[in-house]
């Protein structure tokens, strides 16, 4: 097997993917050796093949905590998943000699947190969240550094190991949010619902369209699932107004440009996607995910909003004429550009990455 410095674990969404895919990114033009470990046909080896980096695939399991006849088999299917794949991973950090692990967290990560650990290998946690997910709360108890978006404060475990360093972004991104801003016709609105999309989100772009696209334009990520119910929304609406609408099932390379055209972010409430908005200085109107684990998202929310980073409403108040009032709101008014201001305040993304890299203590 190709021997590796690091490895890299991570994977289930948008938001333990791309700050491991900015990582790489650093890793590789210091010439340091490295692979990404996740799953077989998921979507961080579908990213990590994109990207040209060596993907290790493994066997991992997902812990489901909803209460359900079949779930409960489930789990029990996956716990001998994540036994082969702590095996695996021992054997992969001993055939690649691999002197740290970054774990970023999601189910795949959890086999090679404890084969880290058993090895005595290196491993150092990266926690986006102001509440850690179960992985992550699992590595923290082992990791020899534990590196996170928020202020260590808000952990009430954090220790001496807790370094607050903010979320690795992707180099196209960095390089985008220097340019100047495109002309447009009409104010931008750039739906980011996640990798996986939102079909709560979806539900309410679909009953305002019509009233969305008479003000603005809309540039649309619905998730794989729901593309094509808007694909054929966009050909039933009137000419005035269609080409207003760009939807798409995921947004991936062209996301740098969107980032720049766009005068509003509304989305989620993952730290990833937040991040990423705040090196653009951009407005963000957020829904957190009411069944995003412990919550986090709403905490993410919480903790942004009395910073005056960003507008958030919980799926439980929100309903259409609340989502446009606070869109007009929000555009209309100097607040796009004071919450842009202060959203890129809060998070210093300087010299992120290379904090990150410094923090593995490598060296090829």
């Amino acid at each position: 097997m190709k021997k590796y410095s690091v490895l890299l674990v991570g994977g289930g969404s948008g938001g333990h993917i791309y700050p491991l895919i900015a990582v790489a990114e650093e890793l590789k033009a210091r010439g340091i050796s490295f692979a990404y470990v996740g799953t077989k046909n998921s979507k961080e080896e579908e990213v990590a093949k994109e990207e040209k980096i060596d993907f290790i695939a493994i066997n991992a399991g997902k812990w489901r905590r909803y209460v359900k006849f079949k779930s409960f088999f489930q789990n029990i299917f996956d716990v001998f998943r994540v036994i082969y794949g702590f095996f695996q991973c021992i054997k992969l950090l001993r055939a690649s000699r691999a002197k740290v692990v970054l774990s970023k967290g999601g189910y795949v990560a959890l086999p090679m947190v404890f084969a880290t650990k058993l090895l005595g290998r290196k491993l150092v946690v990266h926690e986006s969240d102001t509440i850690m997910g179960l992985t992550n709360r699992i590595g923290a108890r082992f990791a020899d550094k534990v590196l996170t978006a928020f202020d260590p404060k808000v952990f009430p475990d954090a220790d001496s190991r807790f370094i607050q360093v903010g979320i690795p972004v992707r180099r196209s991104l960095l390089k985008s949010a220097k340019l100047k801003s495109p002309q447009k016709k009409k104010p931008v609105i750039l739906v980011l619902s996640g990798s996986q999309g939102s079909r709560f989100v979806n539900n309410l772009i679909k009953s305002e369209i019509n009233t969305l696209l008479s003000k603005y334009e809309l540039i649309h990520s619905t998730g794989t699932t729901d593309i094509e119910d808007f694909i054929k929304l966009k050909n039933q609406l009137s000419e005035e107004i269609r080409d207003n609408y760009r939807p798409h099932d995921f947004i991936g390379r062209e996301l740098p440009y969107y980032m720049q055209l766009a005068d509003l972010i509304i989305g989620r409430s993952g730290a990833t996607a937040i991040v990423e908005a705040s090196v653009f200085s951009k407005a963000m109107f957020v829904i957190p995910l009411a069944s995003s684990a412990n919550n986090h998202q709403l905490q993410n929310a919480k903790l942004l909003s009395k910073a005056g980073a960003l507008e958030y409403i919980e799926e439980h108040q929100v309903n259409p004429q609340k989502f446009i009032e606070k869109i007009d709101q929000i555009i209309s008014t100097n607040k796009k550009t004071e919450l842009g201001k202060k959203l890129n305040s809060y998070f210093d993304e300087d010299k992120t990455t290379q904090k990150v890299i410094e923090s593995l203590g490598i060296n090829d």
